[in-house]
């Protein structure tokens, strides 16, 4: 592990701290307490972490190639996604055949390890996020399908600890899919329950995607049908090579003609999807179930399958199956509870007070910041992209981003940062913890009382938290 001490950049404002890295990459992970971030240069292949006690520095963590293996074992790059409390880096290995194999990396051996893959398993696979305790990895594999366009789709897996410190693979490579690219597979909720994502399907279309508790859960209803290719009321049957030795479409009037072709025609919810794509995705989530992402609807869809298409940014919560939906935003990147959001354009959501990242942060930089793609839980730990222009050729540069807010930056953020959504609620084997509470209150379903601390050991099962006048129902393992 290098310490890269030089081109940092630190603006003290008020209470937040920002540090801008002249190191080209990007912020894909912070971990839950704040105190480390998973940085990439994906395209380099380089891999950073930032450490919340020394923060004006970046650690190259970075594959070194090992001259005495063979060419096609060597390690060509590296890339990191997600960081746990305890210092697990998750990601993968691009080696020289063209592999990228997922793998994680322990911050006090400075080691890397390699995670086990799908048999069936071919050149894109990584781990994408890790839960606080180090215990459940989630990520995706590309796997060999001959009956897809592609030879291939992407699903996604998990990794689970064993007693003897190994990880254990679970592949979820037997989910019935839509015939497209797959499940791309974006993150994982803090309790190991929920891999979160989209699914490419139909010809242009993403939508909405989870593994919840093992099990593929959509939420539009995708349907294939095949149908003639109509133009200005002809069906299309297929080509002819006329007298004069030319090709030529064929368009018929009658559509039981045996010549017509039948093309497959996806509906999604009742829309044809050639018209125009949906786009839903779920980016992130925080330690109360909430999805952060973007979801497409259909209004006015007509018998034709045609309507009009809207997307906005969208919170989804899990464990309650309740939506949120903003108008005028186009998707969210990340968030605390529903009261602190950040939106992929750089903009902060805060009680309905919407300002752009570097007013709420009072972030002063000569760089453009892109936007927050990552928070610890309480929100004071911010991971982001900025960016320049370079003038010479024009072409943008991006380059990581962090922020440590103490208090907050104004009164807005200080109430947010400081309390989210009013309290959290952690749930661990046997446990449930409530932070940022005055006044807490755990029930069984049964209305019996188990707790009234900030920490209350339960068996499993499902519960009932107050806090402070609001209610969680949480299922403990």
């Amino acid at each position: 592990m290098a310490l890269l001490a030089a081109g940092s950049m630190t603006a003290a404002m008020a209470e937040s701290e920002v540090f801008v890295f002249d190191y080209l990459g990007e912020v894909d992970g912070v971990s839950d307490n704040g105190q480390y971030a998973a940085i990439s240069d994906t395209d380099n292949g380089y891999a950073y972490i930032w450490l919340a006690e020394s923060p004006d520095d970046l650690y190259d963590i970075t594959e070194e190639t090992d001259p005495s293996l063979p060419s096609y074992l060597r390690a060509k790059g590296t890339l990191v996604r997600d960081v746990s409390d305890n210092g697990i880096v998750v990601g993968g290995i691009l080696y020289a055949d063209g592999v990228t194999h997922p793998a994680y990396y322990v911050m006090s051996t400075g080691k890397w390890n390699l995670l086990p893959m799908d048999p069936h398993a071919m050149n894109t696979n990584e781990a994408i996020a890790i839960t606080p305790d180090g215990k459940v990895i989630a990520g995706s594999h590309f796997v060999y399908d001959p009956e897809s366009e592609i030879g291939g789709r992407y699903y996604p897996c998990q990794w689970f600890l064993q007693e003897d410190g190994s990880y254990e693979l679970k592949s979820y490579s037997d989910i019935d899919l839509p015939d497209h690219q797959g499940f791309f597979a974006r993150q994982q909720t803090p309790d190991g329950r929920v891999v979160l994502g989209s699914v490419c399907c139909g010809m242009q279309s993403n939508t909405n995607a989870i593994i919840k508790d093992g099990e593929f859960v959509m939420f539009d209803e995708i349907v294939t049908e095949r149908e003639p290719w109509m133009y200005k009321g002809k069906y299309y049957g297929g080509t002819e090579v006329r007298e004069d030795g030319k090709t030529y479409q064929v368009w018929l009037d009658d559509v039981n003609d045996p010549r017509v072709e039948y093309f497959e025609e996806v509906y999604i919810n009742g829309y044809k999807d050639s018209e125009v794509g949906l786009d839903g995705w779920f980016h992130d989530c925080d330690v109360n179930g909430n999805l952060y992402g973007s979801r497409s609807y259909v209004e006015n869809v007509t018998e034709d399958g045609e309507g009009t298409v809207y997307t906005e940014g969208c919170i989804y919560n899990y464990l309650t199956d309740e939506w949120i939906l903003e108008p005028g935003v186009t998707t969210f990147s990340t968030g605390v509870g529903v009261d602190l959001l950040f939106t992929g354009g750089g903009e902060v959501l805060d009680h309905d007070d919407v300002q752009h990242v570097t007013e709420a942060y009072d972030i002063v930089t000569d760089y453009t910041i892109e936007g927050v793609s990552r928070t610890s839980f309480d929100g004071k730990t911010l991971g982001g992209v900025a960016s320049e222009i370079n003038p010479a050729t024009g072409e943008k540069y991006y380059y990581p981003f962090m922020v440590k807010v103490d208090g907050g930056t104004s009164a807005a953020i200080q109430s947010v940062a400081g309390n989210p959504k009013g309290a959290l609620v952690l749930v661990s084997a046997g446990q449930i913890e409530v932070v940022n509470a005055s006044e807490v209150a755990v029930y069984d379903l049964d209305g019996h009382q188990v707790g009234a601390s900030a920490v209350t050991a339960v068996n499993p099962g499902i519960y009932v938290v107050t806090a402070d006048g609001r209610s969680y129902k949480v299922l403990v393992k």
